[in-house]
């Protein structure tokens, strides 16, 4: 019986390793999603927005995902990512792009939530040429929710400059990708722990942060009203 069984067993070995192209690619991810998620935590840290704070628990998520596929195809992680400090990455350039953020976003909270829309730019852009390149269907189901959710927080970051009579343009996208995104409904904008809702993001604002009032709506233009999103 064992003799029969373990040439299939090979096969399914051989069918869940990966190319070394996507291990290569899903190392990238999972190490820039650690890249997002210690920079939304230290802007939560330095002007604590709500908006930070959630996008950060999504990043965790979205983490974890990444982590969990790594081990189910047997891709080892580095330590970087696996037991690394926040704010050092293996990944020179992604090292480079969150020094460049975090000075940027320490100076106001505009250029945090420029810095977080950048960061959710780049995010759709890396996600989209992995998933291209994939071939295994574990790794484009998980890339094509990462990039869902990467629009969802793209589209509260804009909603939350255009609150503070930004208009933020796409550094990264086109400008039509950008505008698709932006104008497309989904789960991100609502309320967390309230009656959150998709939708094109008219739900409640956070109610913590500089010069905000508690229970405050992000309808109009006005400094300090920060969304929060829900994915």
């Amino acid at each position: 019986m064992l003799a029969l069984t373990w040439p299939a067993f090979h096969a399914l070995q051989a069918q869940s390793a990966l190319a070394a192209a996507d291990q290569e690619n899903l190392i990238f991810l999972a190490e820039e999603e650690k890249m997002a998620l210690d920079f939304y935590q230290a802007m939560e840290n330095k002007w604590e927005a709500k908006v930070f704070s959630n996008i950060a628990e999504a990043e965790q998520r979205h983490l974890d995902k990444l982590t969990g596929l790594a081990a189910s195809h047997g891709v080892s992680l580095p330590k970087s990512i696996t037991a690394g400090k926040a704010g050092k990455f293996k990944n020179k350039a992604l090292q480079q792009l969150y020094d460049e953020l975090i000075a940027s976003g320490s100076q106001s909270l505009e250029n945090a939530l420029r810095a977080g829309a950048r960061i959710e730019e780049t995010d759709i852009s890396d996600l989209k040429k992995a998933f291209e390149a994939a071939a295994n269907e574990d790794l484009r189901t998980t890339y094509q929710y990462l990039i869902d959710a990467s629009g969802n927080h793209l589209r509260a970051f804009n909603k939350n400059l255009a609150a503070q009579g930004v208009a933020y343009q796409p550094t990264l996208l086109s400008q039509a990708d950008f505008d698709a995104i932006v104008g497309a409904e989904g789960s991100g904008q609502g309320c967390q722990g309230k009656k959150a809702q998709a939708g094109k993001g008219k739900g409640c604002c956070q109610g913590k942060g500089k010069g905000e009032k508690k229970g405050q709506c992000c309808g109009g233009g006005g400094k300090g009203k920060v969304q929060q999103p829900m994915n």
